[in-house]
């Protein structure tokens, strides 16, 4: 989000033509008052930005066809922060979580700013009018009835994600190969499983595809070669996977990941692999109701590897 904190960040606004967008929203300060249905605006717009990608509220500036134009003097004196949270706090439900109002001294009153974090555990949130909106071309739209029903789905839905990199944490690391050797001394893949919702995952099974090339000097827990595969058009593939199950283990959690998430596979390059063509790596990983699959290369040149997530052209 943009870091707006005093007239001269909203005067940058103007001056270098920041438009409106599906984050943010210009209002003339005017717009906070005390009549019910200027309330029931502001929350509606506040749980449009939530219910799709956040954003930012701005009051204090006028706009033309979605253009900042300058910055006004400011609201009226009873229109404070502590009022701005109230309304919001006891007209929206449920209650938005990590919501942030800053206030900005204007000419003769304050503008303000609300960041609005993007709604997930706690999704979607409802406006006094009992609907559900969302932030879409400039405006703040009713959703559709099966976008209900997906929000509330993703809420209680695990969202996991598998990191690639090697065991330094970089994604790239030089390879040694012994004095006479063919073949290099052993580079470990590091997987780690993240989960990006907030719902905890008790079990979870994460394949990793690797080019058969590649030769595997040492089984490390907790990977295990499991099968391999020959599928056109991937390459042929060794099978590595790993469970988590919990207890006995640690469930994935959003608020970290714990070092039991965290698996290698050691690999090994022969001499004539240096520069030949990337090798391919593929990720899979499900748990209950939810399946994500990632393709990746692993490249080496002049000694140094290199793997990074691969995007179809």
């Amino acid at each position: 989000m943009l870091q707006i904190r005093n007239r001269e960040d909203l005067e940058g606004l103007v001056r270098d033509g920041i438009t409106e967008g599906l984050t943010l929203d210009y209002k003339q300060s005017g717009a906070l008052s005390k009549e019910e249905k200027k309330k029931d605006e502001l929350c509606k717009d506040v749980t449009a930005f939530a219910n799709a990608a956040g954003g930012q509220l701005i009051f204090g500036i006028e706009e033309n066809k979605h253009a900042p134009v300058s910055v006004d003097k400011g609201a009226a004196p009873d229109i404070t922060k502590d009022w701005i949270e109230q309304v919001i706090d006891s007209r929206i439900q449920p209650r938005i979580e990590g919501l942030i109002i800053h206030s900005i001294k204007l000419a003769k009153g304050l503008g303000f700013v609300i960041d609005i974090p993007q709604a997930v555990s706690r999704a979607p949130h409802q406006a006094p009018d009992k609907r559900y909106y969302k932030r879409q071309n400039f405006q703040s739209v009713p959703m559709e009835d099966y976008e209900v029903k997906d929000m509330l789905r993703r809420a209680t839905t695990p969202d996991l994600e598998v990191d690639l990199s090697f065991s330094s944490g970089s994604t790239t690391e030089l390879v040694h190969f012994p004095y006479g050797s063919e073949v290099s001394q052993p580079f470990y893949l590091q997987c780690t499983i993240r989960n990006c919702a907030s719902t905890p995952v008790h079990y979870a099974i994460l394949d990793v595809l690797i080019d058969h090339d590649l030769p595997n000097p040492i089984q490390r827990d907790p990977f295990i070669v499991a099968t391999v595969v020959d599928q056109p058009p991937r390459p042929k593939c060794w099978v590595y996977r790993r469970t988590i199950a919990a207890p006995p283990g640690v469930p994935i959690f959003k608020e970290g990941v714990d070092p039991t998430h965290i698996g290698h596979i050691a690999l090994q390059l022969r001499s004539n692999m240096i520069g030949s063509d990337p090798f391919y790596v593929e990720t899979d990983i499900k748990a209950p109701g939810f399946s994500r699959r990632a393709e990746w290369r692993l490249s080496s040149k002049g000694g140094v590897l290199k793997i990074h997530r691969h995007t179809s052209k």
